[in-house]
């Protein structure tokens, strides 16, 4: 197809299966192909001397095969419903997080998903999905809360507005997500990060005194991608503060929440910003996390580096 394709990361689990799924649908919308990838991770060091017993390693390749046959049929099941897209699958005998992140280079998006074995490890976005967001050249999806039935045109797509590049890069695909969705478009900004409730009241920070002109700031934020995208309904939601649960709260009704990687007062490529992580770790539907755009031009580098004219 014409975009570059939809990375998605498979270990066996459930929840990963859910995550081949909405990838497969969304990679239709996109007119993007499908890659299914596993890693064995067995440690090089080891396996290059020998150590390891051959039967071990063979059994290890058993198992991710298994894995890959198994979501292919799933993604083909899936795309004879929704419609054809290409599928390709990659077994890595490199860590996950490493295959994942070089893929990320020339994908359109890497798809996720958290593992839904219940008690804390629903609550956290575990070391492979951290290290994936936060170093991903191109978008991360983490599938979690999706009930696989399809994409439901009615409910929004949302959006979180901070004024950061990171937030101006996670705006412009959110129109784009919700324009080839035929969904509407709900844009949240918080006007402070920090819990203005706490402590003594601050002359000139009034909340009825600032609001309309945090509104305003906001209009003025999506005005480009309303040119652009003209056809996409927008809801404009401004608060005071705690920016983290104000997406949560509107997350709860919607298909994607898109965010990006870190906001004010984040420190670029070394972290999630602690609103992206506390999101991510809580949300109730899946969430695409986008790069700063920093990431994203050096994504864009390698593949001019690896397609040339």
């Amino acid at each position: 197809m014409g975009s570059p394709p939809t990375v998605v990361g498979v270990d066996g689990s459930a929840a990963a299966l859910d995550a081949v799924r909405w990838a497969v649908l969304d990679a239709h919308l996109h007119r993007s192909d499908l890659v299914l990838v596993s890693a064995m991770s067995l440690p090089k060091a080891l396996t290059g001397v020998g150590i390891l017993p051959e039967p071990v390693v063979e059994q290890s390749r058993s198992e991710i095969r298994a894995i890959l046959d198994e979501a292919r049929a799933l993604a083909s099941r899936v795309s004879a419903t929704a419609g054809p897209i290409g599928i390709d699958t990659v077994s890595s005998e490199n860590p996950a997080v490493a295959t994942l992140l070089d893929l990320s280079t020339t994908a359109r998006m890497v798809v996720i998903a958290t593992r839904g074995l219940g008690g804390a490890e629903q609550r956290s976005l575990g070391s492979i999905g951290f290290a994936v967001t936060t170093h991903a050249r191109c978008p991360v999806t983490v599938v979690r809360g999706w009930s696989g039935d399809g994409l439901d045109t009615t409910h929004p797509v949302v959006v979180g507005v901070d004024g950061t590049r990171a937030s101006a890069a996670a705006v412009a695909l959110a129109f784009e997500e919700a324009s080839v969705r035929s969904a509407p478009l709900t844009a949240v900004h918080s006007w402070s990060d920090a819990d203005l409730t706490v402590g003594l009241p601050i002359r000139g920070l009034e909340w009825p005194a600032n609001r309309p002109a945090a509104a305003d700031q906001l209009t003025r934020m999506l005005e480009p991608h309303t040119r652009r995208h003209p056809t996409v309904s927008v809801r404009t939601v401004v608060v005071k503060d705690r920016p983290v649960q104000a997406l949560l709260d509107h997350a709860q009704g919607a298909q994607l929440l898109v965010i990006g990687s870190h906001g004010r007062g984040g420190y670029g490529e070394m972290m999630l910003g602690s609103t992206s992580r506390s999101v991510l770790a809580r949300a109730h539907c899946p969430v695409t996390v986008v790069p700063s755009p920093g990431r994203r031009l050096a994504r864009i580098t390698a593949t001019a580096a690896a397609d040339p004219e």
